[in-house]
């Protein structure tokens, strides 16, 4: 989206902080890359301006007086006008802690100051893209739902009609067959002869000469389908049926939405052909899953984000627990990177970011296994059903994988080339524990891993 598509759509970028500074700043940033720009100093009118008006986006700084961060983005999020906007918060902490925190009141994004204006307007860029999709697969879905139910609708009617079903058959959108059943000596039924077919059947069966004969020598694959069973049952057992089948043979391809109804001593079948929807429908799916994808996965690196990572490893602590098995992270640290960005460039960074970030993912002992860039230069590996020593012997496998790649890093107080310090941390979960607690005791590895040098892995 250009700077003149962002005018014309009046997007709207609400910059909430206590420091002119930092206002003057943001603003003058965004309203060069055509946002609209409002600015709030303090929580309290944060929540008047975005009740009063709801903006597209907000930068939220955490330390604020008298209301922080958390409180705005806790309030905005419980009153139903503001609790979709898309929230990104704004600190000078690192902390683990500070973002395990911002991500829990629901927080979309962190970004640490001082900040990059690439990088902020990177995010915001993302985070407005990812809204809008959520606004049109729910525009998508609202439309679908009230095609279906138009679709139930109409059949109910038809059920109801089945009385008068010689009066409508001519003028039936829907194809109506109706079928008499075919015994054996034994009165078993065999096969099926077409009574009578209205205009629509004839076109989607395109059989012209069908009527009065026999329907599996017509349509010999509705036995192959199971169909021939299903047409039965609804004879000898008066239950009707209505489902969705995708047919192919002699022609005739698609899926349609079929409905089976006793009649005598056989069955009326009202059918349609429902091969856009369907394709409506896989659309969707398809577009659900890209935009899953895009929520779970980091812009840069294409590994899992953070987001997902919190995800996962609660969903492995939650199963594990239950298994009583062993769950391990690691974390690690590019070593020296500020210094590799600082002298390299920051697209050099990123270059290394997505080669170290391809190195974890092929380096993981199961399918199981989930690298995720955790923040920054940092990285978490968590490891299901995996022991401390295990999970030790993963850890000093990628160190020394990243050793061989021998990325140059002539700043590195520690070594001529890129090199990882990492905190490995391994726990039985329990109802006592947290995944924030195996979170912690990785990270407190990861810095007795710093103090003693860096290019190591310690053990928590």
């Amino acid at each position: 989206m250009d700077r003149h598509q962002r005018h014309e759509a009046q997007i709207e970028i609400l910059v909430v902080d206590d420091t002119s500074t930092n206002l003057s700043v943001l603003t003058q940033l965004l309203s060069k890359e055509g946002y609209k720009v409002r600015v709030a100093r303090n929580g309290e009118f944060a929540l008047r301006s975005a009740f009063s008006s709801p903006p597209n986006l907000i930068l939220l700084d955490i330390l604020m007086p008298e209301m922080n961060g958390y409180q705005v983005c806790e309030r905005l999020k419980l009153n139903p006008i503001t609790q979709d906007i898309p929230i990104i918060f704004l600190s000078a902490s690192d902390e683990i802690l500070d973002k395990v925190t911002a991500f829990g009141v629901g927080g979309v994004d962190y970004i640490t100051k001082p900040f990059e204006s690439i990088e902020v307007l990177a995010r915001i860029e993302n985070q407005l893209r990812l809204r809008s999709l959520q606004q049109q697969l729910q525009s998508q879905n609202e439309h679908l739902y009230a095609e279906i139910e138009k679709r139930k609708a109409i059949e109910a009617s038809l059920a109801q009609s089945r009385s008068l079903l010689s009066g409508i058959l001519n003028s039936s959108l829907d194809a109506i067959a109706a079928l008499e059943a075919r015994r054996n000596e034994q009165q078993k039924i065999i096969d099926f002869r077409c009574l009578l077919l209205n205009p629509m059947a004839y076109q989607l069966l395109g059989k012209s000469q069908l009527q009065g004969k026999s329907l599996l020598r017509a349509l010999p694959g509705l036995k192959l389908d199971g169909l021939l069973d299903e047409f039965i049952s609804v004879v000898e057992t008066s239950q009707a049926i209505q489902k969705e089948i995708y047919y192919a043979h002699d022609g005739i391809e698609g899926w349609f939405e079929i409905l089976l109804v006793k009649l005598g001593d056989g069955l009326t079948v009202t059918f349609r052909d429902i091969s856009k929807r369907k394709q409506i429908e896989l659309a969707l799916e398809q577009a659900n899953l890209e935009l899953s994808n895009q929520a779970n996965v980091d812009g840069l690196t294409q590994i899992a984000n953070r987001r997902y990572f919190d995800q996962y490893l609660a969903e492995q602590w939650q199963q594990l627990k239950v298994e009583q098995q062993p769950l391990a992270l690691i974390l690690a640290d590019v070593d020296y990177f500020k210094l590799y960005n600082d002298n390299y460039g920051h697209q050099a960074g990123d270059r290394c970011l997505i080669k170290v970030a391809q190195t974890l993912s092929q380096q993981l002992p199961t399918a199981e296994s989930l690298a995720a860039r955790y923040g920054g230069e940092e990285f978490g590996i968590i490891l299901p059903q995996t022991s401390l020593e295990q999970a030790r012997q993963v850890a000093e496998t990628i160190r020394q994988v990243i050793h061989q790649l021998k990325l140059d890093h002539a700043y590195s107080q520690v070594s001529s080339s890129v090199t990882l310090s990492l905190g490995v941390s391994a726990v039985i979960p329990g109802d006592s524990q947290s995944p924030e607690q195996l979170i912690a005791q990785a990270d407190r590895a990861l810095y007795q891993a710093k103090e003693k040098g860096r290019d190591r892995l310690e053990c928590d």
